[in-house]
């Protein structure tokens, strides 16, 4: 790959004194003699980049793909775009991005991106399940067994589910602050997913996971209505599986037996029947069955209550 040069240009050898001019070199210089250029199968449109950690230069494709950057998101790109630090998003955007609706998203890169919910855009944590986008709506490392009681998930005179912990742009707070954060807006929702999660800031866990499809129209809407902020805490009788699906194990949200409960939060019971045993997926503060848990085991900050909605 020769470099072309200018008559006049001298040049520094190796021993770091020593100039000679262009006339010594017979009019060129190649890259294989110049120790701080790493080229590789060279190709005609390639650039040259400097990696700093390295130290040396390195031959590129000009046309690189600026999509794949991992705190990098684009959209609606136009000439002439510029990034764009969205700290919102704490992300990359080109200077043109529209947040798109969650259904735009599906087949995209996971993770927290601008969506359109409740009628503000904000920052959500956006993952893939069964040809669909969802977004977390709920996430809780929290343990203590009064936890939605304790942080103010639940309004005391409604009995309502209430947003809690949201940062600046009005998305989730914790994956960067407290334990748990609860978006409860209203939105028109299709279907909720439940999973227990490796850590607060990673996404759907097909490994523990229940959702509403086997429901009927009208016990579905229910729980989309409660976690949309909505209705009154309720409970339905048969409601899941303990792995997901139709079962026999029955949901008390902070609701049973025609009264409201302060220490029920229980999405799928334990008890097959009248009684609930310790919560499955939920929490249970008072008794001999209480408990945190999702999908079985203890919450925790590896072990993560999480719920996703789809709107489409």
């Amino acid at each position: 790959m020769p470099i072309n040069v200018h008559s006049n240009v001298k040049f520094l050898m190796p021993d770091g004194t020593t100039e000679v001019g262009i006339e010594d070199l017979e009019n060129t210089i190649h890259t294989s003699d110049i120790t701080d250029f790493d080229i590789q199968n060279p190709q005609d449109g390639m650039i040259l980049r400097y990696d700093a950690l390295n130290g040396v230069w390195r031959n590129l494709p000009l046309n690189l793909t600026i999509t794949a950057m991992q705190d990098a998101i684009f959209s609606n790109l136009n000439d002439g775009d510029k990034l764009v630090w969205n700290s919102g998003m704490n992300r990359w955007t080109n200077s043109s991005y529209v947040p798109d609706a969650l259904q735009g998203t599906y087949g995209g890169t996971a993770g927290i991106q601008a969506i359109n919910w409740g009628g503000q855009v904000r920052p959500m944590n956006v993952d893939f399940w069964n040809g669909k986008a969802w977004a977390e709506v709920l996430v809780s490392a929290d343990g203590v067994e009064s936890a939605p009681w304790d942080n103010g998930w639940i309004n005391s005179t409604t009995n309502k589910l209430q947003s809690f912990n949201l940062n600046a742009s009005n998305g989730l707070a914790a994956y960067t602050s407290g334990t748990s954060s609860v978006l409860a807006v209203p939105e028109v929702t299709t279907n909720l997913l439940f999973t227990a999660k490796p850590s607060i800031d990673s996404g759907i866990n097909t490994a523990a996971m229940l959702d509403l499809s086997h429901m009927t129209s009208a016990n579905r809407q229910q729980f989309l209505d409660y976690f949309a902020g909505l209705i009154a805490g309720f409970e339905q009788a048969d409601t899941f599986a303990l792995t997901g699906g139709a079962g026999a194990f029955d949901t008390h949200m902070g609701f049973r037996n025609g009264s409201v409960q302060n220490d029920e939060w229980l999405i799928v019971d334990t008890l097959d029947g009248s009684s609930i045993g310790e919560p499955h997926w939920g929490y249970r503060s008072s008794g001999s069955s209480k408990g945190a848990k999702a999908a079985g085991s203890d919450i925790s900050s590896t072990n993560v209550i999480s719920i996703f909605a789809t709107n489409y």
